[in-house]
């Protein structure tokens, strides 16, 4: 099944991967044996996404498994609405998120963040045909951490190629953010509840390109429905685009963030973030593969 396919049907068996997964948490010990709920989507392939058989699947239910089993807890993933998920969180609901969230000083302010445990950039993808396919800075580091005349000139030229195009993005979310401080006006931008939708939209037309994860791009792209498009223009990194995919936890679980932290840190030292990008994105998703190219590209 192709990831178009695979996003048309997951929203019916979202609710069955959290029937599957549910449980009573007053049954499932105290402290230190207490079952550890993880909120997740279950509708964001590669990262995660629910299997026909309800069961989740892609790199954060792979990752947070063997995170759990390296702290020796036990951790039951579920499968919520993002726009549910950080007052699940906050309410005692789930106990962390896993859910490619990006790190930013907004959510900071709810949120205790791990430390990052992939970082990718962001891509503009459109039909191989449309004139955006030949868009300038193609595939060159767009840092927004590093300002400077270089990052002046190619957010000119950014600017200039999508004045007056219509760029879909998911509601509420990073690219979102991005695509309002850095185009203004110049662009209109078209919100999306699911990827997708979005999706089929670009695959259609109905809309000129899109800013999204290049970890979710590049699968997609691979398939017999993503051949049609192709990435254009500058990989986008930093800034109002966050600083990597992290663990989310109550600003007051210090203790446990603490030990996923450490998990994290050790997973990443030893290549496992990197085996496990390599499975699921077709790419090195770790921070220390983007620290690399964000050296190389100064």
């Amino acid at each position: 099944m192709t990831a178009f396919g695979i996003r048309a049907g997951l929203a019916c068996v979202a609710a069955l991967a959290t029937a599957v997964l549910g449980g009573c948490r007053d049954e499932e010990g105290k402290g230190a044996d207490r079952v550890l709920v993880v909120g997740t989507e279950g509708l964001y392939p590669p990262w995660n996404y629910t299997r026909p058989d309800g069961q989740l699947a892609g790199f954060e239910p792979d990752y947070v498994r063997i995170l759990c089993a390296r702290l020796h807890r036990r951790c039951r993933m579920v499968a919520m609405d993002w726009d549910g998920m950080v007052g699940a969180l906050q309410t005692g609901k789930i106990d962390l998120i896993a859910d490619s969230v990006q790190v930013t000083p907004e959510r900071s302010q709810v949120l205790g963040f791990t430390r990052p445990y992939a970082m990718t950039t962001g891509v503009f993808v459109t039909l191989r045909d449309h004139r955006l396919a030949g868009m300038a800075d193609k595939g060159a580091m767009m840092d927004f951490d590093r300002p400077g005349p270089a990052l002046t000139a190619m957010t000119g030229r950014l600017k200039g190629s999508l004045a007056g195009k219509v760029i879909g993005v998911e509601i509420s979310g990073a690219f979102d953010n991005f695509l309002n401080q850095t185009l203004g006006s110049g662009a209109s931008i078209r919100y999306y509840h699911t990827m997708g939708e979005r999706d089929l939209d670009l695959l259609n037309g109905r809309i000129d390109a899109t800013l999204e994860d290049e970890a979710y791009m590049r699968p997609l792209l691979a398939t017999r429905d993503g051949a049609a498009l192709t990435m254009a223009g500058p990989r986008v990194i930093g800034g109002a685009m966050g600083g990597g995919e992290a663990l989310a936890f109550r600003p007051g679980d210090t203790a446990l963030r603490s030990a996923f932290d450490g998990a994290i840190a050790a997973t990443i030292a030893d290549g496992t973030v990197r085996r496990l990008g390599l499975k699921w994105f077709r790419m090195d998703a770790s921070p220390a593969q983007a620290a690399a190219e964000r050296k190389g590209a100064r």
